[in-house]
């Protein structure tokens, strides 16, 4: 009974939190991703649009972020990540933006003239300031993503810095590897990949296509856990190669790497255990014929 009272109490607590303690967020920004391409040396304007759909005026700072990926193809916005960050910058730091209004905002671009080409990634936030006379109910950042391309030649180029087997013997049918991809070039690439089994004599068995996430953006590492199910048919115990295979860019380049992996099966693991003990049999056979002869 105390147990039931406890959960309902627990319950009705976490409501109420999500209720009236959580902020409404009744504004956005918009469009979300912006994608832009500029000459090095050129100057550029870009507009976003806040809408504020509170009951009460709202006053906005603005500003530019950095934005990079994580490993799990995420973006995190943070200060002080690209040098791009100085190229980019609102044309008014703080806007009024009263109830029901939608306004645009404008951001200035100015490329300097020695930028390299390539694409650089970049957060334009709009976040609501707190006041004493008229206290938020919000306190969130709006982040609209601009990829910005400097234009010239740019190079592609994406290596596969691990693919190996959480173990390296393996009775089941299902393998899981370790894969980590980086993008070394100027530009963001779109991947397709495969997995392909190959037996010891490099022979390609069959080959299965892998997920690997979203555009993985310059500068940026991708982790991921890929596996390759066994079909039915592979029945024979031995070594076998991981070949994993991924086009990448524009261009479809592609590039590989290959693991090799000990399958033993169950039933070759009960052959394996039979000789095993034949030929123990048979030594301590042999060590008593010695034994007898000496």
């Amino acid at each position: 009974m105390i147990r039931r009272w406890y959960l309902k109490t627990l319950l009705f607590s976490t409501l109420t939190f999500f209720v009236w303690v959580l902020p409404v967020r009744a504004f956005s920004i918009s469009p979300a991703k912006i994608l832009l391409t500029v000459d090095a040396g050129a100057s550029r304007t870009v507009a976003v649009k806040i809408k504020n759909d509170e009951k009460n005026d709202l006053n906005f700072r603005l500003g530019v972020l950095g934005m990079r990926q994580n490993e799990q193809g995420e973006p995190i916005f943070t200060r002080g990540e690209d040098a791009a960050e100085n190229w980019v910058y609102p044309e008014n730091g703080q806007v009024n933006i009263k109830s029901g209004a939608t306004k645009d905002i404008n951001f200035i671009i100015k490329i300097p003239a020695d930028a390299l080409a390539g694409s650089y990634y970049l957060g334009l936030f709009a976040e609501p300031t707190l006041s004493k006379e008229k206290p938020a109910n919000v306190n969130t950042r709006l982040v609209s993503l601009l990829t910005l391309q400097v234009s010239g030649m740019v190079n592609e180029s994406l290596v596969i810095e691990k693919w190996e087997p959480l173990t390296g013997v393996s009775g089941e049918k299902k393998w899981k590897f370790n894969l980590l991809l980086k993008n070394v070039g100027a530009m963001e690439v779109d991947m397709r990949g495969m997995a392909a089994l190959r037996n010891w004599k490099g022979e390609e068995i069959f080959s299965q296509p892998l997920v690997l996430g979203n555009k993985l953006l310059a500068g940026s590492k991708r982790a991921l856990q890929p596996e390759i199910i066994l079909r039915d048919d592979i029945k024979l115990p031995g070594l076998y190669q991981a070949q994993i295979k991924i086009n990448y860019g524009k261009t479809n380049q592609p590039v590989s790497s290959i693991a090799y992996i000990w399958y033993f099966p169950a039933w070759s693991k009960v052959v394996l255990a039979g000789l095993g003990a034949v030929l123990l049999i048979l030594l301590v056979l042999m060590a008593k014929k010695l034994v007898k002869r000496g």
